[in-house]
């Protein structure tokens, strides 16, 4: 139960900053992921995590599924990382979206789906956080 909180704030977060990075119009077709606009971690960190730091959930007292997103820690708890939950990914593998646990949460593509009962991020927001873990996940 407490993993599954963890993971709805984290993607709470990832939500939130992919909306303010990523394009104006998400009323048109999603994009595919060369096409969208390229999300930045520093956007993700202070537009998404907080989010998830705030509800204590991945905060260093909340640590749900040991993934604390506190800015100064949050890169290095993600990239790279195997998850605890889902052992057979990394919560983030640079160059390879597709095998990011990350991203098979956002789509549905693993359970529990995040946001963890709220709406599912547009595919454009998606798209931008896929392109930045297939762009090499960097910490800018």
């Amino acid at each position: 139960m407490k993993a599954q909180k963890l993971i709805k704030y984290f993607m709470i977060a990832v939500i939130l900053t992919l909306f303010v990075s990523c394009s104006e119009d998400q009323t048109t077709a999603p994009p595919s992921t060369t096409n969208a606009p390229l999300a930045k971690f520093s956007d993700i960190k202070t537009k998404v995590f907080i989010n998830c730091t705030g509800a204590q959930c991945h905060s260093s007292s909340g640590n749900q599924g040991n993934l604390i997103l506190e800015s100064a820690v949050a890169y290095n708890n993600l990239v790279g990382v195997q998850s605890i939950l889902f052992p057979q990914f990394k919560r983030v593998e640079a160059g390879n979206s597709a095998n990011s646990l990350i991203i098979k949460i956002l789509k549905g593509e693993v359970s529990p789906r995040m946001p963890l009962n709220g709406t599912p991020l547009p595919a454009a927001t998606i798209d931008s956080i896929a392109k930045w873990i297939d762009q090499g996940a960097l910490n800018n």
